[in-house]
């Protein structure tokens, strides 16, 4: 990796750390130039646009959830696999990050961009919550193609609702009063997994 690489990579995780506390939106050249220590001149160089920069901060985003939620929870029984999968997902910016006011950059990019139509950010928004809501769904066809779930529930059905109780939990483990928000995700997750489960 050469001197431009590890610059560029360098600006995209300080990036994406401060995504997960600020939101995507307040990030500028100036953020970045400020966070990294470089000039606006040395930021402009790695992309084309703020856009540009804001959608490759979401691009280094998945590849670190790829890294650090999808693959160890890979699992021989596909239950398993995706009852671990959702217990990665939980609080994965504050681990991955070391700090406790932090959240899903994802989440916030989406509603950040959501009244923005025109705006190249938000479609890339969009296609990144349907890869991950797909990727559950899948997870769930595994489960019902090996006799895990029932097969009367279309699994989007199933993955829509595991993908929601992710975001309750996403929006409100740094806001409720409620100690042991990871606790209950995990249970909630229980409790809907064992009412598809085959007798």
């Amino acid at each position: 990796m050469n001197k431009g690489e590890r610059t560029r990579k360098e600006i995209l995780k300080q990036s994406i750390i401060y995504s997960s506390q600020y939101g995507l939106a307040d990030i500028t050249i100036g953020t970045v130039s400020k966070l990294c220590k470089l000039s606006r001149t040395g930021v402009i160089s790695h992309f084309e646009n703020k856009e540009d920069m804001q959608i490759a901060i979401l691009e280094y985003g998945e590849a670190l959830f790829r890294e650090r939620v999808i693959k160890p929870a890979w699992r021989e029984d596909p239950l398993v696999h995706l009852i671990t999968l959702l217990e990665n997902w939980a609080d994965w910016t504050s681990e991955m990050f070391n700090e406790h006011q932090v959240s899903c950059p994802f989440i916030k990019a989406v509603v950040e961009f959501q009244n923005r139509p025109e705006s190249k950010v938000r479609t890339y928004t969009i296609d990144q919550q349907n890869r991950l809501i797909n990727y559950l769904s899948h997870r769930v066809d595994r489960c019902i193609e090996q006799n895990r779930l029932k097969s009367t529930i279309e699994s989007n059905t199933i993955a829509y609702e595991l993908y929601s109780l992710y975001l309750g939990h996403a929006i409100t483990q740094h806001t409720t009063a409620i100690k042991n928000t990871e606790g209950m995700f995990k249970d909630s997750v229980a409790r809907l997994l064992t009412q598809y489960q085959l007798n």
